[in-house]
Order: C-alpha cells, then structure tokens, then sequence
C-alpha cells in the first residue's frame, strides 16, 4: 500500500469470507520466502478499481523527484542529492559519516497532487525554500523567542532513526517525548519561512535541557493561544489557529477546556492546522468530529485520527460504545490511521533487511470492512516464513506446503492466538507501532482449537 493508492471505501478481502481461493505459497523458482509470503498476502487482498496502479504511482513519484531536484538545483544548490525511492525523500550533501540534510517529499508531493495543474510550481518554488532554513541562533538566550513544541503521529518520530541515516548508535535527529499513545511533542525553531526541527546537537550547544527548552516552547505557544476557539456546534469546537501549530494546543489544558464539552474533553488531530474538541458524552459532537477528521486525514500533511481524552493522568484512547452513531465513524479513523502508520513502517522495514541481506518477511495490517459495516483487521502468519507480524485483530494462518490455492488452514482472534501460543510471539523492541516475530507454528491442537468460519470473528455489535 504505496502513498496515495489508499482509500477509505473498498476495503476487501478476497474469498477469505468463504474460504475459498485464498493462497499460500510454494518457494518454486528459488524466490526468498519473503517475497513468496508477500505474493500469498497480496492473493489474499483484493483491490478495488478505486485503487492507482502501483507502476503508474511509482513512474509520477519518481517524475516529482527529478523536478524537486531541478527545482533546488535552480535554486543554487550545489552539493550532491540523492533520491531515495522507497523513503520518497532526497538526501542533500550525505557523505560519509555526515547524513547531510533530508528533505521529506511526501507531503509536497500530496500537495501538488491537491493542486490544478497551472499552480503546481509553487511546490517546487516552496521546497526549493528549503535550503533557506533559519540560521541557529549561536546562544539559548538568543533562540528562547522563537521556541515552539510541534506535535506530530508517534510514527513520524519512531521511524526517523530508519530514515536519516546516522549509524548504529547514533542519537535521534530530533529530540521528542510522547503524547499520549499516539502523538509526540518535539521542538522547532520558528523562521520566517520554515520551521527547523531541534534535536540533541543544537540542544547541547546550547547547554540547554529538552525539559527546560519545552518549557519554554510551551510559554511561547501559550503567548499565542488567546484567541476564542470556533464553535462547530454547542459542546464541539475548533482551534482557529492555521499557523502549523494549532494540533500543538492540545498541549495546553487551558485552551482545550475553553470548549465546554458534555462529559470530559475529546480531542482529534488529524492535520496540524486542525485541532477537533468535543464531549465524551455527546454523540452528535463527536460524530461530527469524526466526519470532520475524515475528510481532514485526506489531505497533505495529515496527523492521525484516532481520538483521545483528557483525564488527570493525561491523554489516554477514547472510543465511545459501541451502540453509539458515533462509533462507526472513529472506528474508520483508527483502522485506517494504524493502517498507514503500519504500512509505512513495513516499507521502511524491508528495505533495512534488503540492505542487511536478511531475509524477513514483515506482514502487512490490513484492514477489512464488510456490506453490513463490520470491520477488522488482519495478518498472516505463514508456517516457514521468519515473519514479523503487526498486531492485528484477526491472524490468517497459511501452510505453504498446501498449495497456491488452499484456503487458511485456521483463523483466530489476536488475544486467543497470543494466549494459546505463548512463546511463539515474541515481541520486537523498540518498534512502533508494536510488532511481534514468530518462532515457530501453532500445534495441529491449537489450530483446531480456534474459528475456521471468518463471518464469526465479527463482533455482531460492530455495525451501524
């Protein structure tokens, strides 16, 4: 599941629901197991028509890629780029030890995507400005003024150590702390025209904590923050801000309860200039936030969608009963918000083990939604196969040596199969979202012990 071949509608899964035609695979022609397991996933999805063709994406994102580098080339950069395909970024004067700089080109490219096609330049105009970063300041004294916490999707931190290359042992490039179980708050110094992520050189150079430095950040944000929120609705409410900052108010209590919620507060951040408040007892609010969010988490430079509460202790998850007309709705957006965060991280994996020469294969989430709206997600865990398995609601277990088109040979809810198999999931560290390695399959007797009809792993109160 490539940038922009995702959508919402269309989730599917193929003659799984009958078990019948799902695949397991062979290791005819001497391909990795990996790669075998990848094709039985792939036969056991479906896609819809709804859905790009990879080739076509891959030839556009690629075509995007020369022109960003033409751009910062016109610009007057000099040094050596390099274009990493399975990242979609450009590494910018890397050599050695030295990573350079990195320039993420998925969110301009969904950007220039959004556009007509006579105002696309100003992507290319706006990502050429990136060699324009704001200059350090040499002293904390000097730089305290422009401080600003910026909250993004845990993943985004998470992975930066796959991304920008440093070496083993290397420090993050951005110092972070968590929000809650789905966000993370790092520090940026705000320019004129961009904002620079802070990390711990600059900090140290300094002579500057991250504590005493968010703190400040915050102070800073807080300075900003006086506005009166929008109100969508009595009870539901919106952050006014569009400064890139606005999901960061949800650092600040005061701001988030200026919206007088029924029950205690909800908030959504699926954009960073979007900041969604509401009640967690008033369903209409918070169907409406979820629509809201919905449309918001299609466009570029989207956060995540799942809701979260503010209690004492902080932020913790939030769904509503599962009878509420409000329960459909984030239960899309958390299945498609641990989707994405899933698929991107399984990119980024395979090609670390490509490049250790290991051979791995990391099974993909997959969400599924039914005609009546019951939805669940799932993996698949091959008999044979080093796998790294997400955890889903539902597992699909396959035994390649049945044949191509031999249906799975057991399906079991996650808590049932990690409860029965003990020892066979063992989870990875330091990876989010969380993954588990497999050592081994489950018995003949555990397998016969868990559902073989897939219509029953639904919860029947799942629907609308």
């Amino acid at each position: 599941m490539k940038r922009g071949t995702w959508r919402l509608v269309g989730w599917a899964l193929a003659g799984a629901l009958g078990l019948s035609g799902c695949a397991g695979h062979t290791r005819a022609g001497g391909k990795p197991a990996s790669q075998e397991a990848r094709e039985a996933e792939a036969r056991l999805a479906e896609h819809t028509q709804e859905q790009e063709q990879p080739g076509d994406e891959q030839a556009e994102r690629e075509a995007f890629a020369r022109r960003a580098i033409q751009a910062l080339r016109a610009a007057g950069e000099k040094r050596d780029i390099q274009y990493d395909a399975t990242d979609f970024l450009l590494r910018i004067g890397a050599q050695g030890e030295n990573p350079g700089e990195t320039v993420f080109l998925g969110n301009f490219f969904d950007e220039y995507l959004a556009l007509a096609p006579e105002q696309r330049d100003e992507v290319f105009a706006q990502l050429s400005r990136m060699r324009d970063r704001p200059t350090l300041p040499k002293t904390y004294a000097e730089a305290r003024p422009n401080l600003l916490p910026v909250v993004r999707g845990r993943t985004f931190f998470e992975q930066l150590r796959m991304v920008v290359k440093g070496g083993a042992g290397k420090p993050v490039p951005i110092s972070w702390k968590p929000v809650g179980p789905f966000l993370g708050a790092g520090l940026a110094f705000d320019g004129p025209e961009t904002l620079q992520y802070l990390g711990p050189d600059e900090l140290a150079r300094w002579g500057i904590s991250f504590d005493e430095a968010f703190t400040a950040a915050l102070e800073n944000l807080r300075q900003r923050s006086s506005e009166a929120l929008e109100q969508l609705a009595p009870g539901t409410c919106q952050a006014p801000w569009q400064d890139n900052y606005a999901s960061s108010r949800l650092l600040l209590d005061e701001v988030v309860r200026r919206c007088k919620v029924r029950g205690e507060p909800v908030v959504v951040v699926p954009h960073r200039d979007l900041l969604l408040i509401t009640g967690s007892e008033d369903e209409d609010g918070l169907r409406q936030v979820a629509e809201k969010s919905l449309r918001a988490l299609m466009a570029p430079r989207a956060l995540d969608g799942r809701a979260m509460r503010l209690t004492a202790k902080g932020w913790v998850p939030f769904m509503p009963e599962r009878l509420s007309n409000a329960w459909g709705g984030l239960r899309k957006l958390e299945l498609f918000t641990r989707a994405r965060d899933y698929d991107e991280q399984t990119q980024r994996l395979e090609k670390l083990y490509e490049e250790r020469g290991e051979d791995v294969f990391v099974a993909a989430f997959t969400p599924y939604q039914d005609e009546h709206g019951r939805s669940l997600s799932y993996a698949v865990w091959l008999k044979g196969v080093d796998t790294l398995l997400p955890r889903a609601e539902v597992i699909f277990f396959m035994d390649p040596a049945l044949g191509e088109e031999a249906p799975p040979v057991a399906i079991g809810r996650w808590d049932e199969v990690a409860k029965e198999t003990g020892g066979l999931l063992m989870p990875v560290e330091g990876l989010y979202p969380e993954r588990y390695r497999v050592k081994g399959f489950p018995s003949e007797e555990q397998l016969a012990g868990w559902r073989n009809d897939p219509s029953a792993l639904f919860d029947e109160e799942d629907g609308p």
